[in-house]
Protein backbone atom coordinates (compact mmCIF):
# COMPACT_ATOMS: atom_id res chain seq x y z
CA UNK A 1 0.00 0.00 0.00
CA UNK A 2 1.14 3.40 -1.23
CA UNK A 3 2.04 6.39 1.67
CA UNK A 4 -1.11 8.40 -0.08
CA UNK A 5 -2.97 5.29 0.24
CA UNK A 6 -2.12 4.31 3.93
CA UNK A 7 -2.27 8.05 4.65
CA UNK A 8 -6.47 8.20 3.44
CA UNK A 9 -7.44 4.55 5.00
CA UNK A 10 -5.97 6.37 8.72
CA UNK A 11 -7.88 9.74 7.96
CA UNK A 12 -10.97 7.56 6.85
CA UNK A 13 -10.82 5.33 10.07
CA UNK A 14 -10.26 8.09 12.64
CA UNK A 15 -13.22 10.19 11.10
CA UNK A 16 -15.41 6.92 11.39
CA UNK A 17 -13.90 6.78 15.27
CA UNK A 18 -15.32 10.71 15.60
CA UNK A 19 -18.48 9.50 14.49
CA UNK A 20 -18.56 6.58 17.49
CA UNK A 21 -17.03 9.26 20.27
CA UNK A 22 -19.97 11.72 19.44
CA UNK A 23 -22.45 8.13 20.18
CA UNK A 24 -20.37 7.84 22.85
CA UNK A 25 -20.79 10.62 24.64
CA UNK A 26 -24.61 11.01 23.89
CA UNK A 27 -25.08 6.94 24.69
CA UNK A 28 -23.43 7.37 28.27
CA UNK A 29 -26.16 9.19 30.23
CA UNK A 30 -28.97 7.33 28.26
CA UNK A 31 -28.07 4.29 28.92
CA UNK A 32 -27.02 4.68 32.64
CA UNK A 33 -30.20 6.68 33.54
CA UNK A 34 -32.10 3.66 31.51
CA UNK A 35 -29.95 1.09 33.26
CA UNK A 36 -30.84 3.27 37.20
CA UNK A 37 -34.42 3.22 36.57
CA UNK A 38 -34.37 -0.23 35.18
CA UNK A 39 -32.55 -2.21 37.82
CA UNK A 40 -35.41 -0.87 40.10
CA UNK A 41 -38.65 -1.92 38.28
CA UNK A 42 -37.20 -5.51 37.18
CA UNK A 43 -35.08 -6.70 40.20
CA UNK A 44 -37.29 -8.50 42.44
CA UNK A 45 -35.17 -8.03 45.02
CA UNK A 46 -34.49 -4.11 44.50
CA UNK A 47 -38.33 -3.75 43.65
CA UNK A 48 -40.00 -5.91 46.74
CA UNK A 49 -37.58 -3.74 49.01
CA UNK A 50 -38.65 -0.54 47.64
CA UNK A 51 -41.98 -1.33 47.34
CA UNK A 52 -42.12 -2.66 51.14
CA UNK A 53 -40.66 0.80 52.45
CA UNK A 54 -43.15 2.97 50.14
CA UNK A 55 -46.61 1.02 51.30
CA UNK A 56 -46.71 -1.07 54.18
CA UNK A 57 -44.30 1.63 56.15
CA UNK A 58 -46.38 4.22 55.25
CA UNK A 59 -49.84 5.08 56.86
CA UNK A 60 -51.57 5.40 53.63
CA UNK A 61 -52.22 1.97 53.39
CA UNK A 62 -53.53 1.43 56.52
CA UNK A 63 -55.42 4.60 56.50
CA UNK A 64 -57.09 2.73 53.04
CA UNK A 65 -57.89 -0.36 54.99
CA UNK A 66 -59.28 1.55 57.83
CA UNK A 67 -61.18 3.83 56.14
CA UNK A 68 -62.74 0.90 53.21
CA UNK A 69 -62.65 -2.49 54.38
CA UNK A 70 -63.17 -1.52 58.29
CA UNK A 71 -66.56 -0.25 57.22
CA UNK A 72 -69.87 -1.41 56.71
CA UNK A 73 -70.09 -0.96 53.46
CA UNK A 74 -66.82 -3.62 52.96
CA UNK A 75 -68.98 -6.57 55.24
CA UNK A 76 -72.30 -5.96 53.60
CA UNK A 77 -70.64 -6.93 50.13
CA UNK A 78 -68.79 -10.23 51.37
CA UNK A 79 -71.75 -10.95 53.43
CA UNK A 80 -74.15 -10.39 49.84
CA UNK A 81 -75.49 -7.07 50.74
CA UNK A 82 -76.70 -8.42 53.98
CA UNK A 83 -75.11 -5.64 56.94
CA UNK A 84 -75.01 -7.74 59.72
CA UNK A 85 -71.41 -7.40 60.40
CA UNK A 86 -70.35 -4.03 59.59
CA UNK A 87 -72.35 -2.32 61.53
CA UNK A 88 -70.41 -3.20 64.73
CA UNK A 89 -67.24 -0.82 63.00
CA UNK A 90 -69.45 2.19 63.17
CA UNK A 91 -68.34 3.53 66.80
CA UNK A 92 -64.45 2.53 66.35
CA UNK A 93 -62.41 5.34 67.06
CA UNK A 94 -58.69 5.57 65.02
CA UNK A 95 -56.76 4.13 67.45
CA UNK A 96 -59.23 1.20 67.76
CA UNK A 97 -59.12 0.70 64.01
CA UNK A 98 -55.57 0.53 63.79
CA UNK A 99 -55.49 -2.16 66.73
CA UNK A 100 -58.01 -4.08 64.73
CA UNK A 101 -55.81 -3.65 61.61
CA UNK A 102 -52.84 -4.69 63.52
CA UNK A 103 -54.83 -8.05 64.80
CA UNK A 104 -57.01 -8.48 61.03
CA UNK A 105 -53.42 -8.17 58.89
CA UNK A 106 -50.22 -8.75 60.77
CA UNK A 107 -46.87 -7.15 59.59
CA UNK A 108 -45.27 -9.98 58.66
CA UNK A 109 -48.44 -11.88 56.60
CA UNK A 110 -48.25 -8.64 54.54
CA UNK A 111 -44.61 -8.62 53.48
CA UNK A 112 -44.57 -11.98 52.91
CA UNK A 113 -48.05 -11.59 50.66
CA UNK A 114 -46.30 -8.36 48.63
CA UNK A 115 -43.14 -10.31 47.84
CA UNK A 116 -44.82 -13.34 46.56
CA UNK A 117 -47.16 -11.20 44.49
CA UNK A 118 -44.04 -9.89 42.92
CA UNK A 119 -42.52 -13.12 42.66
CA UNK A 120 -45.20 -14.48 40.62
CA UNK A 121 -45.84 -11.60 38.20
CA UNK A 122 -41.88 -11.98 37.14
CA UNK A 123 -42.22 -15.93 36.86
CA UNK A 124 -45.16 -14.74 34.12
CA UNK A 125 -43.17 -12.62 32.50
CA UNK A 126 -40.48 -15.47 32.24
CA UNK A 127 -42.89 -18.11 31.41
CA UNK A 128 -45.45 -18.41 28.40
CA UNK A 129 -48.27 -18.01 30.22
CA UNK A 130 -50.81 -15.89 28.87
CA UNK A 131 -51.78 -14.47 32.13
CA UNK A 132 -50.56 -13.86 36.06
CA UNK A 133 -51.76 -15.97 38.08
CA UNK A 134 -51.42 -13.34 41.04
CA UNK A 135 -53.66 -14.41 44.26
CA UNK A 136 -53.77 -13.43 48.11
CA UNK A 137 -53.02 -16.37 50.42
CA UNK A 138 -55.61 -15.57 53.26
CA UNK A 139 -55.60 -19.26 54.85
CA UNK A 140 -53.24 -18.39 57.07
CA UNK A 141 -55.09 -15.37 58.52
CA UNK A 142 -58.34 -17.96 58.64
CA UNK A 143 -56.57 -20.41 60.59
CA UNK A 144 -55.62 -17.84 62.74
CA UNK A 145 -58.63 -16.07 63.16
CA UNK A 146 -60.85 -19.17 63.93
CA UNK A 147 -58.37 -20.38 66.50
CA UNK A 148 -59.14 -17.64 68.85
CA UNK A 149 -57.76 -15.03 66.85
CA UNK A 150 -61.57 -12.99 66.89
CA UNK A 151 -61.91 -13.06 70.43
CA UNK A 152 -59.08 -10.72 70.58
CA UNK A 153 -60.47 -7.54 68.95
CA UNK A 154 -64.11 -8.53 69.27
CA UNK A 155 -63.60 -7.03 72.72
CA UNK A 156 -62.04 -3.95 71.38
CA UNK A 157 -65.46 -3.48 68.92
CA UNK A 158 -67.25 -3.89 72.31
CA UNK A 159 -66.09 -1.28 73.85
CA UNK A 160 -65.97 1.55 71.36
CA UNK A 161 -70.05 1.56 71.76
CA UNK A 162 -71.64 3.85 73.87
CA UNK A 163 -73.13 2.67 77.37
CA UNK A 164 -76.55 1.64 77.23
CA UNK A 165 -79.10 3.34 78.67
CA UNK A 166 -81.54 1.17 80.53
CA UNK A 167 -84.63 1.31 78.49
CA UNK A 168 -81.99 -0.27 75.25
CA UNK A 169 -80.06 -2.49 78.17
CA UNK A 170 -84.05 -4.18 78.35
CA UNK A 171 -84.10 -4.11 74.11
CA UNK A 172 -81.12 -5.79 74.19
CA UNK A 173 -82.14 -8.33 76.57
CA UNK A 174 -85.26 -9.00 74.91
CA UNK A 175 -83.77 -9.42 71.66
CA UNK A 176 -80.78 -11.44 72.86
CA UNK A 177 -83.16 -14.07 74.67
CA UNK A 178 -85.63 -14.24 72.16
CA UNK A 179 -83.88 -13.95 68.94
CA UNK A 180 -80.64 -15.21 69.71
CA UNK A 181 -79.36 -11.83 67.97
CA UNK A 182 -78.48 -7.86 68.61
CA UNK A 183 -80.77 -5.09 68.37
CA UNK A 184 -80.02 -2.74 65.16
CA UNK A 185 -78.87 -0.18 68.16
CA UNK A 186 -75.71 -0.93 69.59
CA UNK A 187 -74.36 -0.12 72.73
CA UNK A 188 -72.35 -1.79 75.46
CA UNK A 189 -74.76 -3.59 78.40
CA UNK A 190 -73.39 -4.18 81.53
CA UNK A 191 -72.06 -7.70 82.93
CA UNK A 192 -72.79 -10.32 82.70
CA UNK A 193 -74.62 -9.50 79.59
CA UNK A 194 -71.36 -8.06 77.94
CA UNK A 195 -69.72 -11.06 77.76
CA UNK A 196 -72.61 -13.06 76.43
CA UNK A 197 -72.97 -9.89 73.98
CA UNK A 198 -69.16 -10.54 73.10
CA UNK A 199 -69.60 -14.56 72.71
CA UNK A 200 -72.48 -13.75 70.33
CA UNK A 201 -70.44 -11.18 68.34
CA UNK A 202 -67.52 -13.71 67.76
CA UNK A 203 -69.55 -16.67 66.71
CA UNK A 204 -70.78 -13.53 63.73
CA UNK A 205 -67.62 -12.88 62.92
CA UNK A 206 -66.58 -16.61 62.71
CA UNK A 207 -69.40 -17.14 60.55
CA UNK A 208 -68.23 -14.43 58.38
CA UNK A 209 -64.49 -15.61 58.17
CA UNK A 210 -65.73 -18.62 57.27
CA UNK A 211 -67.07 -17.74 54.18
CA UNK A 212 -64.15 -16.35 52.92
CA UNK A 213 -62.10 -18.54 50.35
CA UNK A 214 -58.07 -19.83 50.71
CA UNK A 215 -57.34 -17.92 47.75
CA UNK A 216 -58.34 -14.69 46.72
CA UNK A 217 -57.74 -13.62 42.64
CA UNK A 218 -56.68 -10.04 41.95
CA UNK A 219 -56.54 -10.35 38.32
CA UNK A 220 -59.95 -12.03 36.28
CA UNK A 221 -58.91 -12.93 32.80
CA UNK A 222 -61.23 -10.48 31.60
CA UNK A 223 -58.74 -9.04 28.27
CA UNK A 224 -57.64 -11.41 25.09
CA UNK A 225 -54.80 -13.40 25.38
CA UNK A 226 -53.21 -11.48 22.80
CA UNK A 227 -53.24 -8.38 24.33
CA UNK A 228 -51.72 -9.84 27.03
CA UNK A 229 -48.86 -12.01 25.44
CA UNK A 230 -48.47 -8.56 23.61
CA UNK A 231 -47.97 -6.68 26.55
CA UNK A 232 -45.77 -9.22 28.16
CA UNK A 233 -43.43 -9.08 24.75
CA UNK A 234 -43.07 -4.71 25.33
CA UNK A 235 -42.52 -5.42 29.21
CA UNK A 236 -39.85 -8.16 27.95
CA UNK A 237 -38.65 -5.64 25.32
CA UNK A 238 -38.15 -2.50 28.11
CA UNK A 239 -36.48 -4.64 30.18
CA UNK A 240 -33.93 -5.77 28.15
CA UNK A 241 -33.44 -2.09 27.15
CA UNK A 242 -33.08 -0.96 30.44
CA UNK A 243 -31.24 -3.45 31.76
CA UNK A 244 -28.73 -4.11 29.32
CA UNK A 245 -28.08 -0.93 27.20
CA UNK A 246 -24.98 0.26 28.76
CA UNK A 247 -23.58 -2.97 26.67
CA UNK A 248 -23.55 -0.29 23.85
CA UNK A 249 -21.02 2.64 25.08
CA UNK A 250 -18.89 -0.76 26.08
CA UNK A 251 -19.16 -1.72 22.27
CA UNK A 252 -18.21 2.01 21.41
CA UNK A 253 -15.01 2.16 23.36
CA UNK A 254 -13.99 -1.22 21.78
CA UNK A 255 -14.30 -0.61 18.19
CA UNK A 256 -12.68 3.57 18.97
CA UNK A 257 -9.46 1.45 20.18
CA UNK A 258 -9.68 -0.37 17.17
CA UNK A 259 -10.47 2.65 14.78
CA UNK A 260 -7.74 5.23 16.13
CA UNK A 261 -6.28 4.16 19.45
CA UNK A 262 -2.24 3.07 18.28
CA UNK A 263 -0.27 4.42 21.24
CA UNK A 264 -1.05 4.38 24.95
CA UNK A 265 -1.48 8.36 25.06
CA UNK A 266 -4.04 8.22 22.63
CA UNK A 267 -6.34 6.60 25.48
CA UNK A 268 -6.85 10.16 27.17
CA UNK A 269 -8.00 11.39 23.97
CA UNK A 270 -10.02 9.02 22.79
CA UNK A 271 -11.86 7.11 25.92
CA UNK A 272 -10.99 10.01 28.30
CA UNK A 273 -12.50 12.68 26.47
CA UNK A 274 -15.43 11.17 25.71
CA UNK A 275 -16.39 9.40 28.78
CA UNK A 276 -15.44 12.84 30.67
CA UNK A 277 -18.49 14.78 28.50
CA UNK A 278 -20.66 11.72 29.16
CA UNK A 279 -20.39 11.68 32.66
CA UNK A 280 -20.47 15.66 32.64
CA UNK A 281 -24.04 14.96 30.65
CA UNK A 282 -25.33 12.06 33.18
CA UNK A 283 -24.23 14.37 35.88
CA UNK A 284 -26.26 16.84 34.53
CA UNK A 285 -29.43 14.58 33.08
CA UNK A 286 -29.46 13.85 37.07
CA UNK A 287 -30.05 17.07 37.98
CA UNK A 288 -32.75 17.76 35.21
CA UNK A 289 -34.19 14.58 36.97
CA UNK A 290 -34.40 15.83 40.61
CA UNK A 291 -35.53 18.87 39.80
CA UNK A 292 -38.68 17.82 37.84
CA UNK A 293 -39.32 15.02 40.30
CA UNK A 294 -42.09 17.24 41.86
CA UNK A 295 -43.62 18.13 38.74
CA UNK A 296 -43.73 14.26 37.12
CA UNK A 297 -44.61 12.73 40.31
CA UNK A 298 -47.69 15.17 40.32
CA UNK A 299 -48.90 14.59 36.94
CA UNK A 300 -48.41 10.63 36.76
CA UNK A 301 -50.18 10.43 40.40
CA UNK A 302 -52.61 13.05 39.41
CA UNK A 303 -54.14 10.59 36.47
CA UNK A 304 -54.60 7.47 38.67
CA UNK A 305 -57.47 7.54 40.60
CA UNK A 306 -57.97 11.34 41.56
CA UNK A 307 -59.81 12.44 44.43
CA UNK A 308 -59.23 9.42 46.19
CA UNK A 309 -57.06 7.94 48.97
CA UNK A 310 -55.65 6.02 46.91
CA UNK A 311 -54.14 8.56 44.76
CA UNK A 312 -52.01 9.58 47.57
CA UNK A 313 -50.69 5.41 47.88
CA UNK A 314 -50.19 5.81 44.02
CA UNK A 315 -48.04 9.19 45.00
CA UNK A 316 -45.96 7.67 47.99
CA UNK A 317 -45.13 4.72 45.03
CA UNK A 318 -43.89 6.51 42.65
CA UNK A 319 -42.02 9.07 44.79
CA UNK A 320 -39.98 5.88 46.32
CA UNK A 321 -39.32 4.51 42.54
CA UNK A 322 -38.16 7.57 41.36
CA UNK A 323 -35.92 8.11 43.92
CA UNK A 324 -34.44 4.36 44.12
CA UNK A 325 -33.92 5.47 40.00
CA UNK A 326 -32.11 8.61 40.33
CA UNK A 327 -29.92 7.91 43.47
CA UNK A 328 -27.58 5.36 41.83
CA UNK A 329 -27.14 7.67 38.65
CA UNK A 330 -25.66 10.10 40.80
CA UNK A 331 -23.07 7.87 41.50
CA UNK A 332 -22.89 6.68 38.23
CA UNK A 333 -21.51 9.70 36.69
CA UNK A 334 -19.13 10.74 39.31
CA UNK A 335 -17.14 7.36 38.81
CA UNK A 336 -17.31 7.97 34.64
CA UNK A 337 -15.79 11.84 35.27
CA UNK A 338 -13.42 10.07 37.41
CA UNK A 339 -11.90 7.17 35.09
CA UNK A 340 -12.15 9.99 32.51
CA UNK A 341 -9.78 11.95 34.20
CA UNK A 342 -7.75 9.44 35.43
CA UNK A 343 -7.28 7.88 31.47
CA UNK A 344 -5.81 11.72 30.64
CA UNK A 345 -3.65 11.42 33.37
CA UNK A 346 -2.37 8.55 32.13
CA UNK A 347 -2.21 9.68 28.81
CA UNK A 348 -0.06 12.89 29.86
CA UNK A 349 2.69 11.16 32.06
CA UNK A 350 2.90 8.61 28.91
CA UNK A 351 3.18 11.42 26.26
CA UNK A 352 5.64 13.37 28.91
CA UNK A 353 7.82 10.65 29.28
CA UNK A 354 7.97 10.09 25.43
CA UNK A 355 8.77 13.42 24.98
CA UNK A 356 12.17 13.76 27.84
CA UNK A 357 14.01 10.31 26.16
CA UNK A 358 16.57 11.21 23.16
CA UNK A 359 15.60 9.62 20.18
CA UNK A 360 18.64 8.53 17.54
CA UNK A 361 17.82 7.62 13.97
CA UNK A 362 19.71 4.41 13.03
CA UNK A 363 20.57 7.02 10.06
CA UNK A 364 21.88 9.54 12.25
CA UNK A 365 24.33 6.66 14.15
CA UNK A 366 28.34 6.80 13.27
CA UNK A 367 29.62 3.56 12.88
CA UNK A 368 33.22 3.11 13.54
CA UNK A 369 34.98 1.34 10.90
CA UNK A 370 38.21 -0.14 11.03
CA UNK A 371 40.58 -0.98 8.26
CA UNK A 372 42.75 -4.28 9.36
CA UNK A 373 46.16 -4.81 7.14
CA UNK A 374 46.86 -8.15 6.49
CA UNK A 375 49.50 -9.26 8.19
CA UNK A 376 52.91 -10.21 5.68
CA UNK A 377 55.14 -12.73 7.05
CA UNK A 378 58.48 -12.08 7.53
CA UNK A 379 61.00 -13.20 4.51
CA UNK A 380 64.44 -12.31 6.81
CA UNK A 381 63.52 -15.02 9.42
CA UNK A 382 62.88 -17.40 7.17
CA UNK A 383 66.23 -16.76 5.25
CA UNK A 384 68.18 -16.98 8.40
CA UNK A 385 66.51 -20.09 9.28
CA UNK A 386 67.98 -23.60 9.55
CA UNK A 387 68.60 -25.16 6.01
CA UNK A 388 65.88 -27.64 5.25
CA UNK A 389 66.88 -31.16 5.39
CA UNK A 390 66.45 -34.56 3.75
CA UNK A 391 67.00 -35.20 -0.14
CA UNK A 392 67.28 -31.18 -1.01
CA UNK A 393 70.16 -30.64 1.95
Amino acid sequence: MSQDRRGCFETGLKAIAVLMAIVLILSIPLALGARSFGRVLFRPAILTEVLRQSILSSPVLEDAVQENQLSREFFGLISDGEDEIGRYFEYLSPGERDEIFRALLPQDWLENQFAQLLLDFFHWLDDDRAYPQLALEVAPLKAKLLRGGITTFVDVIVDSWPSCKPDQVDRMQQSFFERGVLPQELCEPPEPMRSRVVDLASIGFEEQVRLLPGTIPLIEPDAAPEDMLALKEQLRFYRAITLWGWMLPLSLLGLIMAFAIRQWRDFGRWWGLPLLLGGVGTFFLAMLLGAGREDLVSTWAGSVAPGTIFQDLVRDILEALYTAGLRPLWLQSAVIIALALLLWWISRRSRSKGSSAPAESPRTQQVDTKILEPEIPDLEDEETGEPPSGIFG
